[in-house]
């Protein structure tokens, strides 16, 4: 039995299907690269770019695994048991050790910028060089635990802007690292995930609550049943799929049935990839 997907990418005209147990299925053949699932995954020049985490052994991993050509099994949850420090990615072009947890990855064309837990901010190209790290946050007593924590990154054109769980947000340059500017949201939150449509931003925190966010300020503010699992801008709003939920931000939600996964759009109309790996409609819409 094929398991649940996690995420879809779409590269050179083929769908990357990432499943929650760490299968990679492509052309309807599935691999296991890596022992358990993925944590974080993000596409670069160079191919896939992903992270696992072993909680329970104290391992992590970072791999870059090339789509040109055919990708390998690795190893079982239980060997990696046996070979817990030598343990790589089967057929990756590189891999190493993490020696922390990895907080947030995304990548864009040829960089690929990820936070470590409490050791910093980088950013690297596919052949693994590093271009340049950045501190994290200063974290303040008086703050709520983990609130610092980064839980986002989102990448424009020369600038990315790094999200922590408490709300602040800073401003960093692509191609250097210099920061060019922090300020905090004027409310409280969880921040789990950040979606942008160039610089319009949706937040969505643990509680439910989204907001819209758009020149350092909040446009518009919702709760939700549950959080967002995915979410995309459609030129007029944004279009999010939450629990068992489709709706608008601006408009009206819709019950479905199964879990939604992700968006994704298919021949001009945008569909809800649900946990069981079928497709249908946003909003049951049908323009």
């Amino acid at each position: 039995m094929q398991s649940a997907p996690w995420r879809i990418f779409n590269h050179d005209g083929r769908e990357i299907i990432i499943d929650v147990d760490g299968g990679i299925t492509i052309d309807e053949q599935t691999t296991t690269p890596f022992p358990t699932d993925i944590t974080h995954a993000s596409l670069c020049d160079g191919g896939l770019i992903a992270t696992w985490v072993e909680h329970e052994l104290r391992l992590a991993r970072m791999a870059l695994l090339p789509l040109d050509e055919k990708l390998k099994d690795g190893v079982s949850k239980a060997e990696l048991r046996l070979s817990r420090n030598t343990t790589m990615v089967a057929g990756s072009t590189w891999c190493h050790i993490v020696d922390a947890e990895p907080l947030a990855l995304n990548a864009k064309d040829d960089k690929i910028i990820f936070a470590l837990w409490m050791r910093g901010l980088y950013c690297i190209d596919s052949n693994d060089n590093e271009i340049w790290r950045s501190p994290l946050f200063e974290s303040n007593e008086k703050s709520p635990p983990r609130s610092d924590e980064i839980a986002a990154i989102s990448i424009l054109d020369e600038y990315i802007i790094v999200w922590t769980r408490g709300g602040k947000y800073r401003k960093i340059a692509l191609d250097n690292g210099e920061i060019l500017s922090e300020k905090a949201l004027d409310i409280e939150c969880d921040l789990e995930e950040v979606f942008n449509h160039g610089e319009k931003f949706l937040l969505s925190s643990k509680d439910g609550w989204t907001w819209e966010f758009e020149n350092d300020q909040i446009t518009v503010a919702r709760k939700l049943r549950g959080t967002v699992q995915d979410a995309v801008f459609d030129a007029d709003d944004w279009r999010i799929i939450s629990w068992r939920d489709d709706l608008m931000l601006r408009g009206e939600s819709i019950r479905r049935t199964d879990l939604g996964v992700q968006l994704i759009l298919k021949d001009g109309i945008w569909m809800v990839l649900d946990n069981q790996g079928n497709f249908s409609r946003h909003m049951n819409d049908s323009e």
